[in-house]
């Protein structure tokens, strides 16, 4: 009798072993497998482009690479409604789902946004163009 239940027992871990395996494979390999999965859904979603201009958890911002394993962002820091410096954001492509991200409908208008005094070459250069329109 033990020898039959032996042989069943090598008999089944031989024709499902590979069951098995793949079984405890992934339980070992849950958490990049959904990151990967995330990647990929960003992909085919085609809800966020590179170049793509957003508002994260309303910060305007612009999408300068999407990846597989994250998204970057580029923030603009606003003070007073003027644009005062920026900081690059990576976030990976699970963790989007936490962030509040508004996509408008119209192309974001940066212009609404003063530009900081303190520069003042950008600020010459705003003159010069000024008047050379006129």
């Amino acid at each position: 009798m033990e020898e039959q239940v032996q042989s069943m027992v090598s008999e089944m871990l031989g024709k499902y072993g590979w069951l098995f395996l793949v079984g405890v494979l992934t339980l070992l390999f849950r958490s990049t497998i959904e990151k990967l999965v995330a990647g990929f859904m960003i992909f085919q979603g085609n809800d966020y482009n590179e170049d793509d201009v957003v508002e994260v958890d309303g910060k305007p911002g612009r999408i300068v690479r999407v990846g597989i394993w994250s998204t970057t962002f580029f923030t603009y820091d606003v003070r007073d409604g003027i644009i005062v410096g920026g900081a690059k954001l990576v976030v990976q492509n699970d963790k989007l789902k936490d962030l509040k991200i508004e996509k408008p409908l119209p192309l974001l208008d940066l212009s609404k946004y003063k530009v900081d005094t303190t520069c003042q070459e950008l600020l010459t250069e705003l003159t010069e163009l000024q008047k050379k329109k006129k």
